[in-house]
């Protein structure tokens, strides 16, 4: 017994010693990480997030201090999330990897070829406005065709405020253009080795591809359907600036919303043509508006993919030095197309989605 109360006091010196140190964490004090993996073709990066109790750990001779965030506020900080000397989370830039997945658009903005060289979670594509899932668990070496269906990712492992934080800095790095999410199902690099360390540490590991490439067809899928300009003109009442596309499959649609766009203007407004709706169908193009004249729409190509038609315009804008007439115009294009297609969808002669439109 007087051996014991013998140590008793050095124990607390040595307490008292410890509580001294720089990096030293006090019993009971306890943080989880969870860490974002992030690939691209320009760099690799590692975003470390700290939840729990506010302390120093060591990670190396690099010395963390994890202070709660008060009132301060960032777009990469993740809520409940500790901060890390001064910054939302402990960030490294490392050179770029090889990409784990590709993915290229086969029929722009409708169908995708998505080719993983790893194991992926969940494949989306933002659009330059929404978002598309294109594929759940995917094994390595493997491909699939795909057409996409409006959803927001839910990037396993995160809650919904996580991966908005996510999602907002994916598409500020692509300035809002469009590009390809891929969760990959296994991390790249091994776990950090902090010190003490985590009762838990969760890793997500994100990849993006900014552009798709586009596979060009040469032939039609399907025959080219029997089509004509109905009517074409560079007054229309459309005044958006940007383009708009419609379908009209019934006599309804096309007298109650494209008919009105495009002679809207005209006084008196001529009455619509009598049209056959039994097998035919009227897509519309209407540009937006233009500052002057001179600007024409001219159809390149035209054909069907499976019930999705696809229109390849030449757009013409004026040239340098052009006499044009001084006046906005609203350049539009209405054409009768046999068939009942589900959707029209207009392309430029790079194959780039201009605007689509399901049927009405």
């Amino acid at each position: 017994m007087l051996m014991k109360l013998w140590k008793l006091p050095l124990a607390l010196l040595a307490l008292g010693l410890n509580a001294c140190i720089p990096g030293l964490v006090e019993a009971g004090k306890h943080y989880s990480v969870t860490e974002i993996e992030w690939l691209t073709d320009d760099a690799s990066e590692r975003w470390a997030y700290f939840f729990g109790d506010p302390q120093t750990i060591k990670l190396g001779n690099t010395v963390l201090k994890l202070e709660p965030a008060g009132d301060r506020k960032h777009v990469w900080a993740f809520p409940g999330a500790l901060w890390v000397n001064g910054q939302p989370l402990f960030r490294e830039v490392l050179p770029p990897l090889k990409r784990p997945a590709f993915t290229i658009s086969t029929l722009p903005g409708f169908e995708y070829l998505i080719s993983a060289k790893v194991d992926l979670k969940g494949v989306w594509l933002y659009d330059g406005a929404d978002w598309f899932k294109l594929a759940e668990e995917m094994q390595a070496k493997s491909s699939l065709h795909s057409r996409g269906e409006p959803a927001t990712p839910e990037i396993s492992g995160l809650d919904a405020a996580q991966v908005k934080v996510l999602l907002d800095e994916a598409i500020a790095r692509a300035g809002g253009k469009q590009f390809v999410l891929y969760q990959l199902s296994e991390p790249v690099y091994p776990d950090y080795k902090f010190n003490p360390q985590p009762r838990a540490y969760r890793k997500v590991t994100l990849a993006l591809q900014f552009g798709m490439p586009k596979e060009m067809y040469l032939k039609p899928v399907n025959p080219t359907p029997a089509w004509e300009v109905l009517r074409k003109g560079h007054y229309s009442a459309y005044n958006d600036s940007e383009p708009y596309a419609l379908l009209a499959t019934s006599e309804k649609a096309f007298i109650n919303k494209i008919w009105p766009l495009a002679v809207g203007r005209r006084v008196p407004q001529p009455p619509p043509p009598p049209l056959d709706f039994t097998n035919y169908s009227v897509a519309a193009f209407f540009w937006g508006t233009k500052p002057t004249g001179g600007y024409d729409i001219k159809v390149k190509e035209m054909f069907l993919k499976d019930d999705v038609l696809v229109v390849k315009l030449e757009l013409r804008s004026p040239g340098p030095g052009s006499i044009v007439t001084q006046a906005i115009t609203s350049p539009f294009l209405l054409l009768r197309v046999e068939g009942k297609p589900a959707k029209v969808r207009f392309i430029d002669i790079k194959g780039n989605l201009i605007k689509e439109a399901r049927a009405e």
